[in-house]
């Protein structure tokens, strides 16, 4: 199976434990990865609120990522995007 992996500036519907009973639901456009505290998380610009408003999801907060063909990259072996690509573990 190709690697299948998120890219920058794809729009993407992410749910999260938001610490409430219901899960969070984010719909943006990914921007990258950072570091919040010891834990990864990724970083997105969230769509219909206020201008370049960001969202930082913690890795072990995730529980779904939602997104449409268009929005991925499939990664074949001999890939010399490597470096531009994101990968989440």
């Amino acid at each position: 199976m190709d690697m299948v992996e998120i890219k920058k500036g794809g729009k993407y519907r992410v749910i999260s434990n938001s610490g409430k009973d219901e899960p969070m639901e984010t719909d943006g456009e990914f921007v990258g990865y950072t570091i919040l505290g010891e834990e990864g998380a990724l970083v997105f610009k969230v769509s219909g609120k206020s201008t370049g408003l960001l969202r930082l999801i913690p890795v072990s907060n995730l529980i779904a990522i939602e997104f449409g063909e268009d929005e991925v990259v499939t990664n074949s072996k001999n890939s010399s995007t490597r470096d531009s690509v994101n990968y989440i573990s």
